[in-house]
């Protein structure tokens, strides 16, 4: 729900009596209106448009003759709601009885030419939707020039157009609100920020694939120092192995190497001295028997 500025916050003065409430079963909608001041000076700041509401209550009051200030609520361009009649007592600025029992009326603090801001349409669709809470069946918005019997401009040509595209209606999506060149900029901008989030993250993995390949082709590198290394020591034990143990290398023996025991040989078993070659000849022994070689 809106909050609501009280009428003190504009100093108002007390109405001189009124028409009382509406009906909740005659109200069909509510009506927007301006100032229709004819000037181009802007109404922003919270004092200025206290000052203005105060002129508009001294005019209906004094010059018209009215009880109070026309209007039920006012909505100026910061998106401020203030109270004026409030939103159960009828109005007087719809133009006669008939259709001020018919309708709200909310004043849009606009000056000629003037577009309505973007807080404004958000706190006049909430005030609107408040009526309709009140007013269940006052489901109408309608500018003051369709339902005035007089002829007026009111609420002027860009809040007329605001009504037409609905941006008063509770539930409105201000991305409704764009023109169609505003779409196409607003498309352009997406592209643009699409392709450069693109290009940035194609740069990215580029970067990053690029020091995985430089890891990967270090760690290869590594890998195969480690290896070449490790496929030298074995080579080199294989040699030693081989190796007769009086192999020297640089003048030292190489290293003795267990050797292993040959499985097809039995161990229990153990051959003779079959040496061809004995330390004393056969011929030179004594002959048995006195027997003596001839001379």
């Amino acid at each position: 729900m809106v909050e609501y500025l009280p009428r003190s916050a504009w100093n108002a003065r007390p109405p001189n009596g009124g028409p009382g409430n509406l009906t909740v079963s005659r109200v069909e909608g509510a009506v927007i209106h301006w100032p229709g001041t004819g000037s181009t000076s802007v109404i922003h700041s919270k004092a200025a448009v206290a000052s203005a509401l105060r002129g508009w209550q001294d005019y209906h009051m004094d010059t018209r003759g009215w009880s109070d200030i026309a209007y039920q609520v006012a909505v100026d361009q910061a998106g401020r709601a203030w109270t004026l009649r409030g939103l159960r007592t009828q109005s007087g600025a719809n133009g006669g009885t008939d259709v001020n029992e018919r309708y709200g009326a909310v004043l849009l603090i606009l000056v000629t030419g003037e577009q309505p801001t973007a807080a404004m349409k958000a706190t006049t669709r909430g005030v609107i939707a408040d009526f309709r809470r009140i007013y269940p069946r006052g489901t109408a918005i309608r500018p003051h020039s369709a339902v005035r019997p007089e002829p007026t401009d009111c609420p002027g040509d860009p809040a007329r157009a605001a009504i037409a595209r609905g941006e008063f209606t509770p539930g409105h999506s201000e991305d409704d609100d764009m023109t169609p060149a505003q779409m196409q900029e607003l498309k352009n901008f997406i592209e643009a920020r699409t392709q450069a989030y693109a290009l940035w993250t194609h740069r990215q993995l580029r970067k990053d694939l690029s020091a995985v390949v430089k890891a990967y082709a270090l760690d290869i590198k590594n890998y195969e120092r480690q290896t070449d290394a490790a496929d030298a020591a074995r080579a080199a034990a294989a040699v030693w192995a081989t190796a007769p143990p009086s192999l020297q290398v640089d003048g030292t023996p190489a290293p003795e190497q267990p050797t292993a025991p040959d499985p097809n040989v039995d161990p229990d078993l153990s051959l003779p001295d079959l040496d061809p070659f004995p330390d004393t000849p056969a011929a030179e022994e004594a002959a048995p028997n006195g027997d003596q070689p001839t001379a």
